[in-house]
């Protein structure tokens, strides 16, 4: 580990984060292989931004659903927010973006969305639209408590892995090396080994019996 303030264990199966997320890459693979990219952003804040963007679904869909609920009728408004849920979790982990999960970061904070509902959902009551409002307030505990991620969760994993030659977690942090290396113009000539040390440190892992992907 790298201090009090780092997020993450290094262990013989790759890096877990304080939130329990596994990336199966050893710390040393990633200065071995993209020492560059971590004189500019350090480990520790690539695997900040890195479980960010992996729950970002939870997060847009937080911010769209009030203004869906506003123009859409009720019915149309909860489903299409399901529905854009499921599509920003199956294409996000191929569209990493430095600005996009700087920006998904602030809006995650759990202040910043209360006093949005409490003010959006104050509008609706306004506008007698309850039953809006209670699609409005129940939408926010089912997100914010995981869920609704959780129960989409079945559908959305297996997709992935059809989708995705790595796990999510992985997925994501080798595309934000990559955007971090292209943003400062530095060569990544062995990117495509972190690749194959990922799963490597996967199917370990996976033998191990302790796996959680």
């Amino acid at each position: 580990m790298e201090g009090s303030s780092t997020p993450y264990i290094d262990t013989p199966y790759g890096l877990l984060t304080e939130g329990g997320r596994w990336y199966h890459v050893r710390e040393q693979d990633v200065k071995e292989y993209a020492g560059t990219v971590l004189h500019h952003v350090p480990l520790g804040q690539l695997l900040r931004w890195a479980d960010t963007w992996i729950e970002s679904a939870r997060t847009v869909v937080a911010w769209a659903l009030p203004g869906m609920l506003w123009s859409l009728p009720v019915e149309w408004a909860g489903g299409g927010a399901v529905l854009l849920f499921v599509a920003w979790a199956l294409l996000s982990p191929a569209l990493p973006s430095l600005l996009a999960v700087r920006l998904v970061s602030m809006l995650d904070h759990v202040l910043a969305q209360a006093l949005y509902y409490v003010a959006t959902m104050s509008a609706l009551a306004a506008a007698e639209m309850y039953a809006a409002l209670g699609v409005g307030l129940l939408g926010f505990v089912l997100l914010r408590w995981g869920v609704l991620g959780g129960a989409i969760g079945y559908i959305v994993r297996p997709l992935r892995r059809v989708l995705y030659p790595l796990p999510v977690a992985d997925q994501v942090l080798r595309g934000l090396i990559v955007r971090v290396a292209l943003k400062h113009r530095l060569s990544l000539p062995q990117v495509d080994d972190i690749t194959e040390d990922i799963l490597n440190n996967l199917h370990s892992h996976q033998k191990s019996g302790t796996d959680d992907t």
